[in-house]
């Protein structure tokens, strides 16, 4: 277990420790995901500064029902530590740190969305939610009280990215962007000891280039852990975007004075992604 214990900030700490105090008490089950799960692993784990920092914590809760959920949104309103927003999803704790909760689980149905009450009007897709929870890790953010979070395994958050970016595209650039960091520095997330001593075959492939090599390795590692459906819309997106579309590599390059010079390369990037998750889903068949 990764004990980062001292790095991360008192008012975070605090806000997962109401919620996970009320979420216990309820036997709910939770984990950390979004820009804050990339923080974690990338950031305070490797040590690899992303370029978009952020102060959000998003958390999927895994319930059944919306009765469940509400029981745990009730309880912690009563905490008068949080508080509602005009977005169904969003609460604020103590005026000031955004966070979302996001309900999965049973409560979605066989259609992997859910809709929200009273007016069932919004819509989320939850793809990948379930994959990402059962690969999850567990991360001591605190000792002293001790604040143990499930967080998303680097592949699990990638898809989480990637299926995200699509459902509300254009309106999120920065999963374009998280998805990238993610590739770009996955050999550096305790994967280069591993392409060197587990695939010597995969490196070689790739002329020793320990960026391309790694993030093949993240598309099958990605395609290992995703079921079905996720895995048919993963392969559906990475088709399209490197067959037809470049919206999406349009989004990965901030820089918009950057583009020609990054394209190729970027390009180049989302084929191996693509590479290696087909090589991995069709060695699962």
């Amino acid at each position: 277990m990764f004990n980062l214990s001292g790095k991360i900030d008192q008012q975070t700490v605090e806000a997962l420790l109401a919620i996970k105090k009320e979420a216990d008490i309820l036997n709910i089950s939770f984990f950390v995901v979004g820009a804050f799960a990339r923080d974690i692993i990338l950031q305070h784990c490797y040590g690899r500064n992303p370029r978009r920092m952020t102060r959000d914590i998003d958390v999927g809760i895994n319930v059944a029902n919306w009765e469940q959920f509400d029981k745990l949104i009730s309880a912690l309103i009563l905490t008068g530590k949080f508080s509602r927003t005009k977005e169904p999803q969003r609460y604020l704790f103590s005026n000031y740190i955004p966070i979302d909760i996001v309900p999965f689980g049973a409560i979605a149905g066989e259609q992997v969305k859910i809709d929200w009450p009273p007016e069932h009007k919004i819509f989320m897709s939850i793809f990948g939610f379930k994959e990402a929870f059962e690969n999850s890790i567990m991360i001591r953010l605190h000792s002293d009280p001790e604040l143990d979070v499930k967080v998303p395994t680097l592949p699990s958050l990638a898809i989480m990215k990637l299926i995200s970016w699509k459902e509300k595209y254009p309106d999120r650039a920065k999963d374009a962007e998280d998805l990238l960091f993610i590739m770009q520095q996955y050999e550096h997330a305790g994967n280069f000891d591993r392409l060197y001593t587990n695939e010597p075959d995969l490196l070689k492939e790739e002329s020793f280039d320990n960026q391309l090599a790694s993030i093949r390795l993240l598309g099958r590692d990605m395609a290992m852990i995703a079921g079905k459906d996720t895995a048919k819309e993963i392969r559906a997106i990475l088709d399209a975007e490197t067959q037809s579309s470049q919206n999406l590599i349009i989004n990965m390059i901030r820089e918009r004075q950057m583009f020609k010079r990054n394209f190729d390369t970027i390009n180049l990037q989302l084929e191996k992604l693509k590479q290696g998750f087909i090589e991995a889903s069709e060695r699962k068949l």
